[in-house]
């Protein structure tokens, strides 16, 4: 009996809380929406700066779709050696959620890597069809400023590494087009 009892007051509790966080939350969907021309599949050539020597070329294809009737938007990213012995082989996975956390008032960035490191990273509309997100690391900050032409199906992504958050070194770029 005290089980049940035990249990009837935890489904009362849940329920409870549940509504109070739902309360006045409907969900916003407009601050989705302006992702919508990012949906599809997009196409091109990225470079990688890691240490010393020539940047390294890749082929780069991502996938991006509206979850959840239109409340997360989900990227995965594959990129392959675009040159040289390794020609063909995955240099790049990765899987990420954009959001509008509804609590917070903030958009947010989750990314996934196939090694299995991740990711909370913040993100920001910084003016009409551009982006920054980024994240910190061990030895400083990283950012990536995304730059898209919806009408002409281009987005050009630099990804940049700062040591003191000042001073930015250029390590990554990558161009696609939707097709």
């Amino acid at each position: 009996m005290k089980t049940v009892i035990a249990t009837v007051l935890m489904y009362i509790a849940f329920n409870t809380w549940a509504m109070c966080q739902n309360a006045g939350h409907a969900p916003d969907k407009t601050k989705m929406a302006i992702f919508s021309s990012w949906e599809g599949k997009w196409k091109g050539e990225g470079t990688m700066q890691q240490g010393p020597g020539p940047a390294k070329k890749s082929t780069v294809e991502e996938n991006i779709e509206m979850k959840l009737d239109g409340m997360i938007l989900t990227v995965e990213g594959i990129g392959k050696m675009a040159e040289g012995p390794d020609q063909g082989k995955v240099v790049h996975h990765a899987f990420g959620v954009l959001f509008y956390d509804q609590v917070t008032q903030k958009y947010k960035f989750r990314s996934h890597l196939v090694d299995g490191r991740s990711t909370d990273a913040w993100f920001d509309v910084t003016g009409d069809n551009k982006y920054q997100w980024g994240f910190d690391v061990p030895s400083g900050k990283i950012r990536y400023t995304i730059v898209l032409d919806a009408t002409a199906k281009k987005w050009n992504e630099v990804g940049e590494f700062s040591a003191d958050g000042n001073s930015w070194h250029k390590f990554f770029e990558m161009n696609l087009t939707k097709i």
